[in-house]
Formats: C-alpha cells, sequence, structure tokens
C-alpha cells in the first residue's frame, strides 16, 4: 500500500474532481447519451486512480462516483436508483480490484476481465433488483437498458482511455 501523502491527496482530489465535472457535464448531454460520454470517463478515473494511488485510491473513487452522480443528477430516476446505488459503487470496487490484480501481467487483459465482471455483476444485480423491488414499466425497462451491455461498453471504452493516460503519464505516475 501506498503511503498516503500530499502527492496522493492531490492526485485523489484531482481525479475525484475530474468525476464530478464530467458527471456535472453529462447532465447536459441527453439521455442516454450522456451514459457512453459519462460512463468511459469516469470508468478511466477509476482505472487511473487505481494505478496512480493503489487499489484503495481506485476503491474510494468506485464508491464515491456513483453516490455523487446521484447528487447531480435531475431526473426523476435518480430517487429510484438510490437503492441501486450501493451495487453500482460494488461493481465499480470489482472493475478496480480485477485491474489491480492483472495490471502488471496484462494491462488489455485486466481492462477485458475487469469490464466483463463489471458488466456480469450489475447486470445480475439490476435484474434481482428489479424483480425484489417490484419496479416496473419505463423505469424498469431503462433500468434494464442501462444495467445490461452499455456497462461493458463504457467499461472497455474506459478501460482504453485510461490505458492511455496511464501511458501518457508514464513513469510519473509511480512517484
Amino acid at each position: 500500500m501506498k503511503k498516503v501523502n500530499v502527492k496522493s491527496l492531490t492526485r485523489a482530489g484531482i481525479l475525484l474532481a475530474l468525476v464530478i465535472v464530467v458527471q456535472l457535464i453529462g447532465t447536459i448531454i441527453p439521455a442516454p447519451a450522456n451514459s457512453f460520454v459519462v460512463g468511459p470517463l469516469v470508468n478511466a478515473c477509476i482505472l487511473v486512480a487505481t494505478v496512480a494511488l493503489g487499489i484503495w485510491g481506485g476503491v474510494a473513487i468506485s464508491v464515491i462516483a456513483p453516490f455523487s452522480s446521484l447528487l447531480f443528477n435531475h431526473a426523476g430516476i435518480s430517487l429510484v436508483l438510490l437503492p441501486f446505488t450501493p451495487f453500482i459503487a460494488i461493481g465499480n470496487i470489482l472493475f478496480a480490484i480485477v485491474f489491480f490484480i492483472l495490471y502488471k501481467k496484462s494491462n488489455i487483459v485486466a481492462v477485458g476481465a475487469g469490464s466483463v465482471l463489471k458488466f456480469a455483476f450489475l447486470w445480475s444485480a439490476i435484474i434481482l433488483f428489479l424483480n425484489i423491488s417490484n419496479i416496473t414499466g419505463v423505469v424498469a425497462k431503462t433500468f434494464s437498458f442501462l444495467f445490461s451491455w452499455p456497462q461493458l461498453i463504457t467499461a472497455v471504452v474506459g478501460g482504453a482511455v485510461a490505458l492511455l493516460v496511464i501511458k501518457a503519464l508514464g513513469k510519473t505516475i509511480d512517484e
């Protein structure tokens, strides 16, 4: 585990600020297109945090991101989404952990495996959540869509963006 210092706190603050800015920008992009912009960029921040700050940095961004999203999402669906938010955080954590474990062996496999696990977890969780909560109609269809194949796409794209950012930062990311 990396020692917490001013540099680590600064990096964490910058990555969290990026997540929040991306989420705010997402509020002006019409749904569902906003998911295909915000999702990859938030996923990229999670993975960059995992490399730059260690596993706990990635986990922290993984947990904070879905809850901060609720604060900025003015859609009526956000209140209904609140009980599902912990599952989103868990999906993000799984993404970060798998990426962390596999990154040094193969960064591409790390992105792929993390993306598939996140997608499978969220897709299974939303099916269970909808069955237990008795949510139906347009809200159920929206949730079913948002937490199915788009999660795989946004995780893979976010992973690709993260790998580009990590490569561009080079050795400075490990300092």
